[in-house]
């Protein structure tokens, strides 16, 4: 069974989309974020009453919570958080700056966490609910063709997902992330050809995975069928390894 409500960033394009798109046709009641609400709205012209969109900043740690506040208001309380908003960057050990690094981590991993936490905060009256974040194969592999900041930034998500559900599990909230492999997105349709290709012949099953194989597995996480699952950060890369 599917959640009945549920708060979805990143959700105007990509794995948080198909997520967005996979939980309406479940029946599913979704707030969609995105830094532009028009964008979700475009992706979803015939949603209707069970989409709602809003636009938020995910690294605008000063305003996550009244962001979280309005989400579970226009939903009358929320079962599951899926959260796919990041940014990556390129940008190798010699070149990244103190600013670049921190513009990351603040995303990826401050951005995350109070994300998680304050969505937490309104389930534990429930005593129930399931959270899923986004990590990335390449914080187990060194990068692919992202940088030092956004591997480190996706192997402080597997931690956190680790510390979030033994911290929450006795309050009845499920945390469990997905690890992509190479994703066709728009995040990684400028990558230079010979990385995706390499990526390809890295992979058993023969292709780059496309966004509704990741978001099927986050859905999944999301749901009753998962219930006994926390803790868990879920390998979804065509058993993509480096040798």
């Amino acid at each position: 069974m599917s959640p009945r409500t549920a708060i979805i960033t990143g959700a105007a394009s990509g794995i948080g989309r198909e997520c967005t798109r996979m939980l309406l046709a479940a029946g599913c009641s979704v707030v969609a974020i995105d830094l532009k609400a028009e964008a979700v709205q475009a992706a979803f012209p015939d949603a209707g009453d069970a989409l709602r969109a809003l636009s938020a900043d995910i690294g605008d740690i000063a305003r996550l919570r009244e962001t979280v506040d309005r989400a579970v208001a226009m939903l009358g309380g929320v079962d599951a958080l899926l959260h796919f908003a990041a940014i990556w960057t390129g940008k190798t050990w010699d070149e990244t700056e103190p600013d670049e690094w921190e513009r990351v981590l603040r995303i990826n991993v401050t951005g995350t966490f109070f994300l998680a936490r304050y969505v937490a905060e309104k389930m534990i009256p429930n005593g129930r609910g399931a959270i899923v974040l986004t990590a990335s194969d390449s914080a187990k592999v060194g990068g692919v063709a992202g940088g030092p900041a956004y591997v480190a930034s996706k192997g402080a998500v597997i931690g956190l997902t680790h510390s979030l559900a033994k911290a929450l599990g006795p309050k009845g909230i499920r945390v469990n992330a997905v690890n992509p492999g190479v994703v066709r997105t728009p995040m990684t349709a400028a990558w230079p050809a010979a990385v995706k290709d390499k990526a390809i012949e890295l992979t058993p099953l023969g292709r780059l995975a496309e966004p509704d194989d990741i978001a099927s597995v986050a859905c999944f996480l999301a749901s009753e069928q998962a219930k006994f699952v926390t803790g868990e950060v879920v390998e979804v890369n065509g058993g993509f390894y480096f040798d």
